[in-house]
């Protein structure tokens, strides 16, 4: 990968006079700045691992305080569509226009005015979609709050598209600063969760839970957490992953989009997309807006069938300002905790908040922003949240507003964004294969404050696509350019046939491609987890240079003994510089666990026996193949307890001569072990 040190100065289109004082407030009115406005931003890139360039690929026309931004299909058109949220404070001067809006996606390209516009203005300081009612659209809600207390609002959507004036209105009194979706009691609706905050008064409100009956939101609460205090984000995640629930979800494909929408958020993963039977790893997804957007469009009346995992009784983030710890409400089986049962251990000014599984290994970790402290990162061990922070971001003059997680480079781990309100910048910080760059990977400084951040895939090539809004200007736009990235990495996977695994994993493009290193880790004992500091060079496999076609590649390491194995790739360019693709982990149950036998008699007419050793309960299939490797039998396939099997074979139709049989176990975890050996038809 090259490394690239690039700024570039672009004109933004402020309606005021260049060199203007100005004065900016927050979406949550905690902070505020005052500056001379500038009618430059500027992009600054320090590595290729970034898709994005240094300016904007598109920006709105209308000058607004953004106070929330989500991307969603709203038209159901089968592209994403974004949906603005725009607050309204003492700024100077003032905007004093702070409706809901959407700028509907046309064939990869959102409209620079507004397609739809709400009837009311309350002063939004949060968007989200979901399906609220059950009814299979969208719906777009408006979390809501200043000084008066403005309700938030739930705008529906049906067959005649969606409502401008909204039919569901809160009756909570507060200042909602953030909004979550999610299942909290598990009965298969979405509730709605609210971080709030009250006005100059009594400033402090409870966290609520507005729950949901069978497509009917209650506008009232349904709980309040036992302390009050002032809330920016709340995010929800199954810390132990006890609760997480799969799914499956078929579509018919209208022919002029890729993208289609979960029922249930927060998404744990997309465990697999398969289009007309064949599965595809060309997509991008979002966890809290529950959208897959595909990187081709599917044929109209084309299946494609999403197998996903979500979360329900979720345990539910608070992130909090000063005076107040920032923490963890457990979720007891569909009861949530009225109490924080973990918190950070102090009383920063936190603001932005937001889990992901940073370092691959099941479960999701959770990352911590705020203003005048650095973003810090802890870690989930096993289903608990370490007290101390493994990682700090080192960018200068923190104010971090929001943050959001994003597989930008589609190398499997996520990177995190972060947005500051005061020293008005956007930054990315890329996840090298569980490490995240302390330093800003890329970074854009608009010309105005920054607010809000959300990914989406406009363009519809399954690549996250970055929306930017700030606090007077249009919202911004960065389109992804896979060509940025040198290589891309279309596939890694493993199979294990008896002691010996055979990696492949294949290529879309290569630039300047000198080749892979492959890297183990290897822990003998079940369930302690690896340290990162154990990784071993075991092997070289040469790259091809430059190229645009699909290039397989394959290596083959032993298996010593049972115990969890770890396999990654480290790509290198001819100038030194390289990335790390995703992990792949093999749990090896040794001569112990899968094992298949000789067959007995060998050679044999017409009959003989094979017995094989499954250490858990497997998918079998057992299968003759000639020496030519056509399937010339197919024995058995199916569903075997754990244990010693036995199956009598007669072969009574085939001719004389060397064969191969081979047995294939596919495990719960979804790893596949194979054995394959040679027997003897004598007649």
């Amino acid at each position: 990968m090259k490394t690239i040190f690039a700024i570039l100065f672009v004109c933004s289109s402020i309606h005021l006079f260049a060199q203007s004082k100005v004065t900016d407030f927050s979406p949550d009115g905690r902070d505020s700045i005052t500056y001379i406005l500038s009618t430059q931003g500027s992009g600054f890139k320090v590595d290729s691992d970034v898709p994005f360039g240094t300016q904007p690929s598109w920006q709105s026309t209308l000058d607004r305080q953004v106070g929330g931004l989500v991307f969603g299909d709203y038209d159901n058109d089968g592209d994403l569509d974004l949906a603005v949220g725009n607050y309204f404070s003492n700024s100077y001067p003032p905007i004093n226009e702070y409706e809901t809006q959407i700028y509907r996606n046309d064939n990869g390209t959102l409209t620079t005015t507004p397609a739809w516009v709400s009837t009311d203005m309350r002063s939004t300081t949060d968007v989200r979609w979901a399906d609220v009612n059950k009814d299979g659209f969208i719906d777009l809600l408006a979390a809501n709050g200043n000084q008066s207390l403005v309700p938030s609002v739930i705008y529906f959507n049906s067959p005649s598209g969606l409502e401008t004036t909204p039919s569901w209105i809160s009756n909570d009194q507060n200042w909602t600063v953030g909004a979550a979706f999610c299942d909290v009691d598990g009965d298969r609706d979405l509730d709605l969760v609210f971080a709030n905050q009250g006005e100059t008064n009594i400033p402090t409100r409870p966290i609520n839970i507005l729950f949901n009956n069978n497509g009917v939101l209650s506008t009232t609460p349904g709980w309040a957490s036992a302390d009050q205090m002032i809330t920016n984000t709340v995010a929800m995640a199954d810390l132990n992953n006890y609760e997480l629930t799969s799914e499956a979800k078929e579509f018919s494909a209208s022919g002029i989009g890729g993208v289609f929408h979960l029922p249930f958020v927060p998404v744990y993963s997309v465990d697999s997309i398969i289009v007309n039977g064949n599965i595809t790893n060309d997509f991008c997804s979002d966890a809290i807006s529950g959208w897959v957007s595909l990187g081709f469009t599917p044929t109209q009346g084309s299946i494609v069938r999403i197998v996903y995992t979500y979360m329900p009784k979720a345990d539910m983030g608070a992130c909090k300002w000063v005076n107040y710890q920032s923490g963890v409400y457990y979720n007891f089986g569909g009861t949530m905790g009225i109490t924080p049962t973990w918190t950070v251990g102090n009383t920063n000014s936190q603001k932005g908040m937001a889990w992901a599984d940073y370092n691959l290994d099941g479960y999701l970790d959770l990352a911590i922003g705020g203003s005048g402290v650095a973003t810090v990162l802890y870690i989930n061990s096993h289903g608990a949240l370490i007290n101390s922070p493994v990682w700090s971001s080192a960018s200068a003059n923190n104010s971090t507003q929001d943050l959001i997680w994003g597989d930008v480079n589609k190398d499997g781990y996520p990177d995190l964004t972060l947005v500051h309100f005061g020293s008005r910048r956007v930054e990315i910080f890329i996840n090298r294969a569980g490490f995240l760059d302390t330093e800003p990977t890329w970074t854009y400084n608009p010309a105005t404050s920054s607010t809000a951040i959300a990914y989406g895939d406009v363009n519809g090539d399954g690549w996250l696509d970055l929306a930017v809004g700030t606090a007077r200007t249009p919202v911004l736009l960065f389109l992804a350019d896979p060509a940025i990235i040198p290589v891309e990495l279309n596939s890694f996977n493993s199979l294990v046939e008896d002691n010996l695994v055979n990696l492949k994993w294949s290529t879309t493009t290569e630039t300047n491609n000198k080749g892979f290193e492959i890297e183990r880790n290897v822990s003998f004992q079940t369930g302690v987890s690896n340290n990162q500091a154990e990784w071993s060079n075991i092997g070289y496999v040469e790259g091809k240079g430059t190229s645009t076609r699909i290039i397989e590649y394959n290596f083959t390491d032993m298996l010593i003994q049972a115990g969890k194995y770890q396999y990654r790739l480290k790509q290198i360019d001819f100038d030194g510089s390289f990335k790390y693709s995703r992990v792949l982990d093999i749990d090896y149950a040794g001569p112990s666990g899968f094992f298949v036998e000789q067959n007995y008699p060998n050679p044999f007419n017409p009959s003989t026996k094979i017995k094989y050793i499954t250490p858990t309960e497997s998918y079998i299939t057992l299968s003759i193949y000639d020496v030519l490797g056509s399937e010339v039998k197919s024995i058995r396939s199916g569903l075997v307890k754990a244990g010693t099997h036995e199956v009598n074979i007669s072969a009574s139709e085939l001719s004389s001569g060397i064969y191969f049989y081979q047995v294939k176990m596919l495990n719960a975890k979804g790893n596949i072990y194979s054995s394959t050996k040679k027997m003897i038809i004598a007649k």
